[in-house]
């Protein structure tokens, strides 16, 4: 073998790591649903009062604990992705929905009510699509 040759299949074995990675960071199907439940939740309860405020906010928090163990068992690995990805731009709107929801969750209710669905549905729409483009970038580095 040359060296040539050589050179060229350390970096096809390298290029394979780093497929190999990408695949085994993708999150599993639904977690961003339920992170966004979750968080949702944790909505819900700063809008309520008394005794049920502490247990939506348990709840909420339980639920988002869960999807992160359920994301690191099912990779095996715990990732955070830059927020310089392309497509990061997903990510950021999801953090503005989550933080816009928190704020509003405060005047009463229906408004945490209505900002824990927008944010459910957000984060399962924009969720799976950020994470397959920071895969994709993850595959794509150099």
């Amino acid at each position: 073998m040359t060296e040539r040759e050589a050179a060229r299949e350390a970096l096809d074995q390298i290029a394979a790591a780093r497929r190999a990675t990408a695949e085994r960071a993708a999150s599993p199907r639904g977690y961003y649903t339920m992170a966004g439940a979750g968080m949702g939740v944790v909505m819900i309860g700063l809008g309520s009062e008394g005794w049920l405020r502490w247990v939506l906010y348990a709840l909420g928090l339980l639920t988002v604990l869960g999807a992160l163990t359920w994301y690191s068992r099912h990779t095996g690995i715990v990732a955070w992705a830059t927020l310089r990805e392309p497509g990061s731009w997903r990510a950021w709107l999801m953090i503005a929905v989550a933080l816009a929801g928190l704020g509003v969750s405060w005047l009463g209710l229906l408004a945490a009510t209505i900002a824990a669905v927008v944010t459910v549905v957000s984060w399962s729409i924009l969720g799976p699509r950020w994470d397959a483009d920071w895969v994709r970038s993850l595959e794509e580095q150099p």
